[in-house]
């Protein structure tokens, strides 16, 4: 085979093997609008329809940035592993998890600190009030706000974000991507957290490669807020 032939038929590389602007911004662009949408659908909710108004933020909140991953996946790369689902040792999930518990315990001393800096108004109420209305949406707030919005906003913020981010440098990802999760909560009493929160995911996938242990951060520590609501009530 002559030298020509072989460069001929040799494969060739097309696939980006990080996201890069297109799927950062068609990710953050899509979530956003139909993050959008969803809570001005708010209008068509009663205002005494407390729970429905709690479930529908966090179906809102894991489907939306869901399908701007999707959409963020579809243009180029179509392949889940460079966004970071790869298998990964089970070890590593039982971090994941004792991570997230570790976070819980220190909401408490970092909301007496930091809480005072924001307004006193609590933006999670509809949510605690759907924990606690009745063991049903108990289950459901869990199902939508511990499984489904922590596996959304995981895959655009750490899979698409930090990924993408990762090209200057794990010093820059981490701490960028975790800021930019918590600004997307608001400026309020969840900021804090979700920066912690952001950083230990963002230095687990940064270590371990794989999307799941963060994913694993978070929907353990959501879901051990609403048991807790839910169960103290």
């Amino acid at each position: 085979m002559s030298d020509r032939s072989a460069t001929m038929n040799a494969p060739t590389q097309t696939t980006p093997l990080r996201p890069g602007w297109p799927e950062a911004i068609v990710a953050v662009l899509v979530s956003a609008v139909l993050t959008i949408v969803g809570m001005t659908a708010s209008i068509l909710i009663p205002d005494n329809a407390v729970l429905l108004r709690g479930h529908r933020d966090f179906l809102v909140a894991g489907l939306a940035p869901l399908i701007g991953f999707a959409a963020a996946v579809s243009l180029r790369i179509r392949d889940l592993r460079p966004f970071g689902f790869r298998r990964v040792a089970p070890r590593w999930i039982l971090v994941g998890v004792g991570v997230a518990l570790a976070c819980f315990l220190l909401s408490w001393p970092v909301s007496a600190v930091f809480d005072p800096l924001f307004p006193a108004e609590n933006i999670q109420t509809t949510y605690q009030d759907a924990a606690m209305a009745s063991a049903t949406s108990l289950a459901l707030t869990v199902l939508f706000g511990g499984v489904l919005t922590p596996l959304g906003e995981e895959a655009v913020f750490r899979g698409v974000l930090l990924n993408f981010l990762g090209r200057w440098g794990s010093w820059v990802a981490v701490p960028l991507s975790a800021a930019i999760f918590a600004l997307a909560h608001g400026i309020n009493n969840v900021l804090p957290m979700a920066f912690l929160v952001g950083i230990c995911a963002g230095l687990l996938l940064t270590v371990t490669r794989s999307i799941w242990p963060a994913i694993v951060v978070h929907m353990v520590y959501n879901s051990a807020g609403m048991l807790y609501h839910g169960l103290a009530s």
